[in-house]
């Protein structure tokens, strides 16, 4: 591992999901976790918008992700989710957890739309990959869908970023 990863990983495990509480102290500082951030959101759009979070969406980039399917995994409801370059291995890397388990869980509660970059792992990939394959036989209601079912859309010629970072590249 590069320097670079060795930091993100320590970033995202200062960031976890829940600890029970909500918040880590680590060296003098506090940092809330992604579960308590989502609640936050949700109170925010009741109170400021009147919206019914029952009728929340969630859109994730790379490590985002992983925060909202490790959300509908653990139950925590978005009416759908669309994710672009997601980076579900931080749930081994980080917190040493299974990631395709956690897509398991979240397709079947959630509606879930993955746009995959070319170099993105191989199970995320159509046809053939576990992830894709769990995502587009995860049997949503296809009417309320208007006919679209869950599942994932690999970009072969963009790199992992391409839509935060406007990375662009060839692949292949």
């Amino acid at each position: 591992m590069n320097d670079h990863t060795t930091d993100a990983l320590d970033w995202l495990r200062k960031h976890p999901f829940d600890d029970g509480q909500g918040s880590i102290h680590k060296d003098g500082a506090t940092f809330h976790t992604v579960a308590k951030d989502i609640g936050w959101c949700f109170e925010f759009l009741s109170e400021k918008f009147g919206v019914d979070s029952s009728n929340v969406g969630a859109i994730g980039f790379c490590w985002g992700v992983w925060a909202f399917t490790k959300a509908c995994a653990m139950g925590i409801h978005f009416k759908c989710g669309v994710g672009f370059h997601p980076s579900l291995t931080v749930e081994e890397r980080a917190f040493g957890m299974d990631h395709v388990n956690m897509a398991k869980l979240a397709s079947e509660r959630t509606p879930l739309l993955y746009c995959v970059a070319g170099n993105d792992p191989d199970n995320l990939k159509p046809p053939g990959g576990e992830v894709a394959q769990m995502l587009s036989s995860s049997n949503h209601n296809a009417e309320n869908l208007k006919k679209q079912q869950p599942k994932c859309v690999e970009f072969p010629d963009q790199a992992h970023g391409w839509v935060s970072g406007g990375i662009q590249a060839k692949i292949m």
